[in-house]
């Protein structure tokens, strides 16, 4: 009796166990399986829903080619990119995610003999269109059972058609995407008026096809616009009938004078247009800088920004701007349906423009206007730099002469600044306790490891530091460097404007050798040495002198803080003493070009600073100084002696700043 009971027992824990068992398997099934909760009909272990998720994967990762696709589908990877190429290179013919979102179960058609099983994958397809815009839409592709091999008894291939790219595509569709330019921010002044804003131009064209004689058409409009004549005829002769080869884009202003003579020439095409311009052509040119259609070097380091041919900025604050000003494209996604199949084009997606934002900049345009005059007609390359000493508000940023101003040689040149740099040495020496009174001997030649020399063998003894400054001695300055260190030095100039510098468009500030042996520190004290400074960098120096402070430079007005932030105050007394020096230079020394200038008093400094490896060496010409809350820097490039060709353009520019 025991035994049976003790069987019967064992046999109804059996069942219990088959009967959980069971429930657990049934549970999985049905509902119990996360993933098939999330997305319908998708199993662990299932065959189909591995081949989906297969399929979803190697899509993502461009490896269409690993698939297995029932074969009358054709080269599946091939036909995909050739569908979505137009989508552009942010796309890079591969979506950015690709879900399995359900698997259904297809009927067998109706009367079909032995019906090969199918199933249906609904897929979420996201595409990445650029670096901050996305495309998603669901579509599904069709997956069939088909015999297996070896162990496997059946496999699943994919049954691939263009409607597997986008539900609304048929064989030789494709999709495209359509760029709309967004209106391009402005340039604005401290008075919120355009300077560079949208103005009428004039594209001026030759038609090929439209002129008997090709040669002489491009001979004829060549020289009224004045371009290459050899160059433009070469490209006309080489086009095709129906081209329309572009010759250049003036400003209507400019185009008035010629237009009636270019009309007047059979294949002249004249369009007039709008396009982001400076008040003039020199205005601030290289500053401003210019627009035009990107290149693919352009479009290539762009991230997916810009693409080949959008109008973006080429040079200056239109470059290192451009991602503000340029806003967003719109986007137009479009199905384009295949040639001669009759249907229209589809509109499957928008993404609207987004305008550029305009920016506010320091330019002073009538600083900026007698700057450019006097600029235009420097001897050699030039540079004119002003800058508010009271707010380090940039005013004007100038290069010259006329026709070399695409170079922005007065922020992004490094020069030696010569004699210019003892505005520097000169105040770390006051802060160390030299005094302009104190005499400070002026020899011909002084040896501080190597021989020194003033300009033109000048000697002036033992005189008061002062006539020392004003007469620009190398060898009292050379004397001095024992007198401060190297240290000393370099933090001086640092304060003064010779560091790194930020204003939002490629600048190059000032540099000073913080490590120097005595013979290397001794030519610092000069500017020579290893010193070196753009034209912006000494103009901010005299900005500093004329402050009292170190003045921080401000070109791009932030609308969210938009008063200037004021450095740290400078030694009072040693930059008075300093100011008193820069005075003398202009009435008693070498800067004296100045002295009678309309305006008020000038305090300043010249520079000849050496470079190359000629015998005698050549020299580029320097003047910086201030006048009021106007602080300013003039370099000559091989212009001879500060004092002589620098000076007198700065006295240029003042007068006519005072004249207005």
């Amino acid at each position: 009796m025991e035994s049976r009971r003790s069987a019967l027992i064992g046999w109804a824990i059996v069942v219990v166990l088959v009967l959980v068992a069971a429930a657990s398997v049934w549970f999985k099934v049905a509902g119990g399986d996360d993933d098939e909760a999330a997305r319908p009909g998708m199993k662990d272990g299932d065959p189909a829903s591995e081949a989906a998720d297969a399929f979803a994967v190697a899509w993502v990762d461009g490896k269409l080619s690993d698939v297995a696709f029932v074969d009358t589908n054709g080269d599946v990877n091939a036909r995909s990119l050739a569908i979505t190429a137009g989508l552009g290179s942010g796309a890079a013919g591969k979506p950015a995610k690709v879900e399995v979102t359900s698997l259904t179960e297809v009927p067998p058609a109706t009367g079909a003999k032995d019906p090969a099983r199918r199933v249906d994958a609904t897929m979420a397809v996201t595409w990445q269109i650029d670096p901050t815009r996305t495309w998603t839409y669901d579509t599904s592709a069709q997956l069939v059972e088909v015999e297996g091999s070896g162990e496997a008894k059946t496999r699943w291939l994919v049954d691939w058609s263009p409607a597997v790219v986008h539900p609304g595509l048929q064989d030789g569709d494709t999709l495209q995407t359509v760029r709309l330019p967004a209106a391009r921010g402005e340039i604005l002044g401290p008075d919120g008026k355009p300077l560079v804003g949208q103005r009428p131009v004039v594209v001026v064209g030759i038609q090929p096809g439209a002129t008997v004689d090709r040669a002489a058409t491009a001979q004829q409009v060549a020289g009224l616009v004045g371009v290459d004549s050899a160059a433009l005829v070469q490209r006309v002769q080489a086009g095709s009938d129906t081209d329309l080869i572009s010759v250049i884009t003036l400003r209507e202003e400019d185009a008035a004078g010629v237009r009636a003579q270019l009309d007047a020439i059979p294949g002249v095409v004249l369009q007039d247009d709008e396009l982001p311009l400076a008040p003039t052509r020199n205005f601030a040119r290289a500053l401003i800088g210019t627009t035009g259609p990107a290149t693919a070097e352009i479009a290539a380091k762009s991230d997916g920004r810009i693409t080949e041919g959008d109008l973006t900025g080429l040079s200056g604050l239109q470059a290192s701007q451009d991602e503000a000003l340029a806003g967003q494209a719109g986007l137009s996604i479009r199905l384009a349906p295949a040639d001669g199949s009759g249907r229209e084009p589809a509109v499957l997606k928008d993404f609207p423009t987004k305008a550029g934002e305009s920016i506010t900049i320091t330019l002073d345009p009538n600083v900026q206007a007698a700057a450019d005059e006097v600029m235009a007609n420097a001897p050699n390359p030039a540079a004119l730099v002003a800058i508010r000493a009271s707010t380090g508000d940039v005013l004007a940023v100038s290069n010259g002469p006329a026709g070399a101003d695409g170079y922005n040689r007065a922020m992004v040149g490094k020069y030696p600044p010569g004699s210019t740099f003892k505005i520097a040495s000169t105040l770390a020496l006051l802060e160390n306790g030299l005094t302009p009174e104190t005499v400070v001997d002026c020899p011909a030649t002084l040896v501080v490891g190597k021989e020194f020399s003033n300009a033109e063998g000048e000697v002036l003894g033992k005189v008061p530091f002062s006539k020392d400054f004003a007469d620009s001695c190398n060898t009292a300055f050379v004397g001095q460097s024992r007198n401060i260190s190297v240290d000393q030095l370099a933090d001086t100039a640092q304060k003064l404007g010779y560091r790194d510098l930020d204003i939002g468009t490629p600048l190059a500030g000032g540099s000073v050798p913080t490590e120097a042996n005595e013979t290397e520190h001794a030519a610092d004290m000069i500017g020579q040495g290893q010193v070196e400074a753009s034209p912006f960098a000494v103009a901010l120096a005299s900005a500093s002198v004329a402050s009292g402070r170190s003045v921080n430079p401000r070109l791009i007005i932030d609308p969210d803080e938009p008063d200037p932030k004021l450095g740290e105050e400078l030694d009072p007394a040693a930059i008075k003493a300093l100011q008193g020096l820069m005075r003398g230079v202009v009435t008693d020394g070498t800067g004296t070009a100045l002295a009678d200038v309309p305006g008020g008093d000038v305090a300043g400094k010249t520079g000849t600073a050496e470079f190359g490896t000629e015998s005698p060496p050549q020299t580029h010409a320097w003047f910086t100084g201030y006048q009021g809350d106007i602080a300013f820097a003039v370099l000559v490039e091989d212009g001879g002696f500060g004092g002589q060709v620098a000076a007198p353009l700065a006295a240029q520019f003042l007068t006519k700043l005072a004249e207005g």
